[in-house]
């Protein structure tokens, strides 16, 4: 299994039994890694957390080094997320797991588009994710980790 794969267990692990959890399916040419599918399903994010009061649709990305790509988010899911924002208690944004340095950040999507209108990187470095997101606390287990999850949300509410 992937790096990437096991982060969205991991963080799907760490969601307590009484929230809500759904993982939309991977599009066909991502499952199989087929280029030869014609037809792709392009979902608005990885997974939707609901904890009874607000809504949380949320991208999982995990990386190594010290920024994620902008490559690795799609257009659709940024312009997608960032329209669904405007929903009383939908939350919007992307889960970034810096691997290598056992860190993880909510990021909502809006602080994200405005990174990439006002910046001329390529990439989001952790420095700006240390100063407007909300760090997800982690516990390393033997091989796998475990997030806080209910923090997340408290701190999200918090913000609104």
């Amino acid at each position: 299994m992937n790096s990437g794969k096991r982060f969205e267990q991991n963080f799907k692990k760490s969601v307590p039994n009484n929230i809500f959890f759904y993982r939309f399916r991977d599009g066909t040419a991502n499952w199989q890694r087929n280029d030869l599918v014609r037809f792709q399903q392009k979902n608005i994010c990885d997974c939707m957390i609901f904890d009874g009061e607000m809504l949380f649709l949320l991208e999982l990305k995990n990386h190594k080094g010290k920024s994620l790509p902008l490559s690795c988010i799609r257009d659709n899911q940024l312009k997608d997320l960032a329209l669904n924002q405007i929903y009383k208690n939908v939350k919007c944004g992307i889960v970034i797991n810096f691997e290598e340095l056992s860190e993880c950040y909510f990021m909502y999507i809006c602080d994200i588009t405005d990174f990439i209108r006002e910046s001329d990187r390529k990439s989001i470095p952790i420095d700006y994710c240390r100063e407007k997101g909300i760090k997800i606390a982690n516990k390393r287990l033997r091989t796998n980790y475990k997030y806080d999850i209910m923090e997340m949300i408290k701190e999200v509410k918090e913000m609104v």
